[in-house]
């Protein structure tokens, strides 16, 4: 292949087939999602190839310590990644970087009180399973990375388009993430990157932001992708909290890994927090998402879902 020739989709789904010794492709369509993704039926199997694009295969490779843990504790609501004849567990071309899972059966979810408190089930499971002696990793529920992004975003528009997300990082000064007991995190469920049959967990998916982080700021990023539901129609707001399912999630949660005292004291504090993340980080990457957009920082996350006025119920 020359360098500067492109190869079609079917042929880089045929050579990552061969990389893993998959067999022939016979069938594949793309996957639900922002990410290029594609369920893929050879002569062999289904399978799950994943493309890399929205991050690095550095960072894929810097999870698989914290993935190698889960399948060691018997973590059995995930896929993991199959290993090629060479042992890599990714492969890499000029024009592609992948890595390949077989395919589980299920479905995105519908949000319910079920389906919240079935991953607020497992979700504290993962939390229960030790984080000790794993490298460190970055991502994006470190406690270095709000910080250091927000300033990012500072340079880039400058401290008056930015100071209503500067009040609210500020008046969070109290909330140190290092300070609340640590576990292994998911970092972004919600109900695109789990499977379900029925009422039944088959998978946590895409595990991109796994590491280690505080335990009360996974699940108030899984409150975010689970217990918000579509506005009514005329509203302005991109989703409203819905009491019911954060009650489902919350018991299911706390009747694995009961919350400290402490960590129910920030709870509300924690998903303010969180819930700043995500805008943040949409400022640094708007030009790839929304050209030719005008960026307003109250018409992104943190206000559109009502956070800033939101509290939790007491449960």
């Amino acid at each position: 292949m020359s360098p500067t020739t492109e190869r079609t989709l079917e042929e880089k789904l045929a050579a990552i087939a061969d990389h893993f010794a998959l067999g022939q492709v016979l069938t594949f369509e793309r996957a639900p999602g922002t990410n290029q993704n594609y369920l893929v039926t050879t002569n062999v199997g289904d399978y799950l190839f994943k493309i890399i694009i929205n991050t690095t295969l550095e960072d894929v490779l810097n999870g698989l310590p914290f993935l190698q843990r889960l399948e060691e504790q018997e973590f059995t609501v995930t896929a993991y990644y199959l290993k090629a004849p060479n042992g890599q567990v990714f492969y890499q071309s000029p024009d592609c970087e992948a890595v390949v899972l077989h395919r589980l059966p299920g479905n995105m979810p519908e949000p319910s009180p079920v389906v919240s408190r079935e991953i607020g089930i497992h979700l504290a499971k993962l939390h229960l399973i030790s984080c000790a002696h794993l490298p460190e990793k970055r991502h994006w529920l470190d406690e270095q990375y709000l910080p250091n992004a927000l300033q990012k975003a500072i340079e880039m528009y400058g401290p008056e388009r930015l100071s209503e997300t500067r009040n609210v990082f500020n008046s969070l000064s109290s909330f140190q993430p290092a300070t609340f007991p640590q576990a292994i995190i998911h970092g972004d469920l919600d109900t695109s990157n789990c499977l379900f049959e029925g009422g039944r967990l088959v998978a946590f998916v895409d595990w991109q932001e796994i590491g280690v982080s505080a335990a009360l700021m996974d699940f108030v990023q899984t409150v975010i992708g689970f217990c918000f539901v579509e506005p009514p129609t005329g509203s302005d707001c991109w989703a409203v909290f819905d009491p019911d399912l954060y009650r489902a999630l919350y018991t299911g949660y706390t009747s694995i890994r009961p919350f400290t005292g402490y960590e129910l004291e920030h709870l509300n504090n924690a998903l303010k927090y969180v819930a700043l993340i995500q805008p943040v980080w949409t400022m640094l990457v708007w030009e790839r998402y929304h050209s030719g957009q005008e960026m307003v920082e109250t018409r992104l996350l943190y206000w559109m879902y009502g956070i800033d006025t939101l509290t939790l119920p007491t449960l």
